[in-house]
């Protein structure tokens, strides 16, 4: 009797756990390609960590490499959400940290940039894309002083 009861609890507890894992597919937000090259005078911006942020859902992470040129992911998944972003750059060579993990979390760094202190917050950036749902793989990322 004992052992019975204790097989419906896991087996209950189980189902509970999976009811409330957040659904399917159909509940993860639709992403799209992103990519393309951050600029500042100019010249390509090398290891710095660009992030968008959508209206809604999780963020999206990427490092540009020494041709500025990044593509960024959401929760370890190539792409953006589909919709309006937010986007923030933070200049990597001089926050004597390694990069964020490209996993969609957000990370703050001390960071001394030679750029507009503008693109390192979500609430001041002017820089908004928008991504279709057909992606977009050729932004170009322009920083002012």
């Amino acid at each position: 009797m004992v052992r019975s009861s204790a097989i419906r609890l896991t087996i209950g507890f189980g189902l509970a756990l999976s009811g409330c894992s957040g659904g399917g597919a159909a509940d993860q937000p639709k992403l799209a390609a992103a990519a393309g090259v951050v600029r500042f005078d100019s010249k390509p911006v090398a290891n710095a960590s660009v992030t968008f942020y959508p209206e809604k859902g999780p963020a999206a992470v990427g490092q540009t490499d020494a041709d500025g040129k990044f593509q960024v992911k959401t929760n370890g998944q190539l792409g953006a959400v589909v919709g309006k972003h937010k986007v923030t750059v933070v200049d990597q060579t001089h926050a004597g940290s390694a990069p964020p993990p490209s996993d969609g979390n957000a990370i703050n760094f001390a960071v001394k940039a030679t750029y507009s202190k503008k693109y390192l917050d979500p609430s001041l950036t002017d820089l908004l894309i928008d991504i279709p749902a057909n992606g977009h793989r050729e932004l170009v990322l322009d920083l002012t002083p």
